[in-house]
C-alpha cells in the first residue's frame, strides 16, 4: 500500500468506527467493544507497516490568506512511536472494557466515544502545523468531555466533565493566542519554520502562551484541578486519556515547539513543572480513593516531564512519557480490576475506598503482581522502565543545571521520587496486605476477573520492565551518583511507608484541603458576578436603551411625517391657494364698474401715504 494511502487510512479508521457505532445505536451494544477493538487493532497493524517503510508526509492546500494554509500530516520517528502508543493502549483499554462495562447500558456510546478520542489523538500526533494540531486538540477536549461524563445520571460525573472542559478552555485560549503570535513572527504555522531564533521578549511571550495549552491539557499548576475530579469517569477511560495519552499531549506539544522556547520561557516551564510535581506527590500522600491517588500521581509525573523539558532535556521527557504510559495505564487498569471484583461481589459500599480493602493479593494474584510491577516502575526501582526514564531525567537535569540556581529542579525531583515511593507503598500495603476490612462483603465472594481483564494487566506489567526498553538494565545514561541517590530516596520512601502501614494498617488521616475553594473565591465567584452584572446590564440598560431608541425613532418618524405633510407639502399648497385666491379677487375687481378702480386706487394711495409717513 502506498504510504500516503496508508497514512490516510490510519487516520480515517477511528472516525469510521465512531460513525459506525454511534449510528448503529443500541442494536450493537453487545458487540460494540469487539467492533471498536477491531478498528484499533487494524490501525495498529497499519501503523506497524507504515513505520517499517520510508517515512513520508501528506499535505494539500486548505485555504489561502496572503499565503496558502496547508492541511497536512507528517510522519517521523516521534509521530510513529506516538501512533503505536496510542493505538496499543487504546486496544488494551477496549479489551479490558468489554468485561468492565458488560453490564452498562449504552455501551455503543462508550466505545464510539473511545474511537472519537483515538482519532483526535492521532490527528494531534500526525499534524504538521499548529493550526491542524489545534483543531484536533479541541476535538480531544470534546471527546474527553463525553467520556468523563459517560455516566451522565451521576451529578458528580457531569460536574467533572464540565469542569474538565472549562478548565481546558482557559489554557486553549492561551494556546490560540500563541498560534497567532507564531503566525505574526514566522509567517507560517508549520513545525518546520519553528527553528531557533534570536531570543527576545516577544518570542518568550509566544512560547509561554503556547505553554498554556500544556498547562491545561497536562494538568499543570494552576490548571491541574480538573484531573482528580475526572476520576468520576469509567476507570478504563482514566487509564487511556488521563494516564497514557491525552494528558501526554501537552508534553508532546512542548517537544514540537522546543526550538522556539527561549531560556526565560524554559525557566518558567521548569518552575511550573517542579511546583506541579511536588504538589501532586504531596496530595497523593493523603488520598483514600484508590483512583485519586493515581490521579495525583499522574499530575506529579506530568510535572516531572515538564520539568525535564524546562531544563533542556526534551528527549528524556519523551522517554518518560512512553514508560509512564505503560506503567500508569497498568496501575489504573489494576485498580479497575480491584473495583470490578468488589462491585461484582457485592454492592452498598464504596469499592474505591482503600480503607475497606486489605489482603487482596490472596484473591487477585494476577492483579497483585501487575500492580506490584507497575508500582515499582512508578517508584523508579531498578530493573523497571521507570528507573531508566527517571534516571535519564535526573542525569540530564543535574548535568544541565550544575553550577546554577536551577540545580533546585533535580533536587526537587529527587524529593518527589521519595514521596512517590512512599504513597505507592502505602496504597500497595493497604489494598493487598493485612486483613480484609470490609464488613459489608464476605472475603470469600471476591475473585479474579476473566482473561479480558487479566490479559491487558499482564501485557502492561511486562512492558513496565527495564528490558523492554534497554538490554542494559541500568540504562544508556547511567550515572552512579544519580542512580544511587534515586534508589536511596525510593528505598527511604518504601521503608517509611512499610514501617507505618505494614500489615495494611489504616490510620485516621485527613485529606489535604484542595485549592478549589480558593479558585471559587478568587476566580469562579468574580467571573459569575461579572456574568450576572453583564446579564443585568444587557437586560436592564442595553435592552431598555434599545427600546427607548426604538420609541424615539417612532416619535421622530411621526414628527417627520407631520412636518412633511403640513410643512413641506403644506407651504407650497398654501402659497398656491393664496395665489389662486388673490388671482380670483383681482379677476373679480377687474370685471366691475369704474368706481371699483377708483376705490382700489384710493386704497393703494392711502397705503403708500401711511407707509411713507410711518
Amino acid at each position: 500500500m502506498h504510504p500516503e494511502l496508508l497514512l490516510r487510512t490510519i487516520l480515517f479508521l477511528p472516525f469510521a468506527g465512531f460513525l459506525l457505532l454511534i449510528l448503529s445505536g443500541k442494536k450493537v451494544d453487545n458487540g460494540a467493544g469487539w467492533i471498536g477493538l477491531c478498528f484499533s487493532l487494524a490501525g495498529l497493524g497499519l501503523t506497524t507497516w507504515l513505520g517499517s517503510g520510508p517515512l513520508s508526509s501528506v499535505s494539500f492546500v486548505w485555504f489561502e490568506l496572503k499565503e496558502a494554509f496547508r492541511f497536512g500530516f507528517q510522519v517521523d520517528i516521534l509521530s510513529v512511536r506516538m501512533l503505536l502508543l496510542v493505538l496499543f493502549v487504546a486496544s488494551l483499554v477496549q479489551l479490558f472494557s468489554i468485561e468492565y462495562m458488560r453490564e452498562e447500558d449504552g455501551r455503543y456510546r462508550y466505545f464510539a466515544f473511545l474511537q472519537l478520542f483515538v482519532g483526535s489523538m492521532l490527528g494531534i500526533v500526525l499534524a504538521d502545523n499548529l493550526l491542524i494540531l489545534y483543531i484536533f486538540w479541541e476535538l480531544v477536549g470534546v471527546s474527553s468531555y463525553l467520556l468523563i461524563g459517560f455516566w451522565y445520571q451521576k451529578k458528580e460525573a457531569t460536574a467533572a466533565a464540565k469542569k474538565a472542559f472549562l478548565v481546558n478552555r482557559v489554557g486553549d485560549v492561551g494556546l490560540a493566542l500563541g498560534i497567532f503570535g507564531v503566525w505574526h513572527r514566522f509567517g507560517s504555522l508549520d513545525y518546520a519554520v519553528l527553528s531557533a531564533a534570536a531570543p527576545d521578549t516577544y518570542l518568550t511571550v509566544i512560547g509561554l502562551l503556547l505553554f498554556c495549552g500544556t498547562i491545561a491539557k497536562s494538568a499543570q499548576f494552576p490548571l491541574h484541578v480538573w484531573l482528580p475530579d475526572a476520576m468520576e469517569g469509567p476507570t478504563p477511560v482514566s487509564a487511556l486519556i488521563h494516564a497514557a495519552t491525552m494528558v501526554a499531549a501537552g508534553v508532546f506539544l512542548l517537544a514540537r515547539i522546543f526550538p522556539i522556547l527561549t531560556p526565560d520561557a524554559l525557566a518558567v516551564v521548569a518552575t511550573i513543572g517542579a511546583m506541579t510535581m511536588l504538589m501532586g506527590a504531596v496530595y497523593a500522600l493523603r488520598q483514600t480513593d484508590i483512583k485519586k491517588t493515581l490521579a495525583y500521581s499522574t499530575v506529579s509525573q506530568l510535572g516531572l516531564m515538564v520539568l525535564a523539558v524546562g531544563v533542556g532535556a526534551p528527549q528524556a521527557a519523551l522517554f518518560h512519557l512512553f514508560t509512564h504510559a505503560f506503567f500508569k495505564a497498568g496501575l489504573f487498569l489494576s485498580s479497575g480490576s480491584v473495583i470490578h471484583s468488589l462491585h461484582h461481589a457485592g454492592h452498598g459500599f464504596d469499592a474505591q475506598d482503600v480503607r475497606i480493602m486489605g489482603g487482596l493479593r490472596k484473591k487477585l494474584p494476577v492483579t497483585f503482581w501487575a500492580y506490584t510491577i507497575c508500582a515499582a516502575a512508578l517508584a523508579g526501582l531498578p530493573l523497571t522502565s521507570g528507573f531508566l526514564s527517571k534516571d535519564e531525567i535526573l542525569h540530564e537535569a543535574f548535568t544541565l543545571t550544575a553550577h546554577s540556581w536551577k540545580i533546585i529542579f533535580p533536587v526537587t525531583a529527587l524529593v518527589s521520587a521519595g514521596l512517590t515511593a512512599f504513597y505507592m507503598t502505602k496504597q500497595w500495603l493497604q489494598v493487598f496486605w493485612g486483613e480484609w476490612r470490609n464488613p459489608m462483603l464476605g472475603f470469600a465472594h471476591v475473585h479474579e476477573s476473566t482473561w479480558l481483564i487479566k490479559t491487558p494487566l499482564v501485557l502492561l506489567a511486562g512492558l513496565s520492565t527495564a528490558f523492554v526498553f534497554s538490554l542494559n538494565p541500568l540504562g544508556d545514561h547511567f550515572s552512579p551518583w544519580v542512580a544511587a541517590g534515586s534508589v536511596a530516596v525510593a528505598a527511604a520512601g518504601f521503608g517509611l511507608a512499610w514501617a507505618r502501614y505494614h500489615g495494611g494498617v489504616v490510620r485516621n488521616e485527613k485529606e489535604l484541603p484542595l485549592l478549589d475553594p480558593l479558585y471559587d473565591v478568587f476566580f469562579v465567584a468574580p467571573v459569575l458576578k461579572a456574568a450576572r452584572a453583564s446579564a443585568w446590564l444587557d437586560r436592564v440598560v442595553i435592552d431598555n436603551a434599545v427600546i427607548l431608541s426604538a420609541k424615539a425613532q417612532v416619535v421622530l418618524a411621526h414628527l417627520a411625517g407631520w412636518t412633511d405633510r403640513y410643512l413641506v407639502d403644506g407651504i407650497p399648497t398654501g402659497i398656491a391657494w393664496l395665489s389662486g385666491w388673490i388671482g380670483g379677487m383681482t379677476r373679480r375687481m377687474q370685471g366691475r364698474a369704474a368706481q371699483s378702480y377708483v376705490i382700489v386706487a384710493v386704497l393703494g394711495l392711502a397705503v403708500l401715504l401711511i407707509w411713507w409717513t410711518w
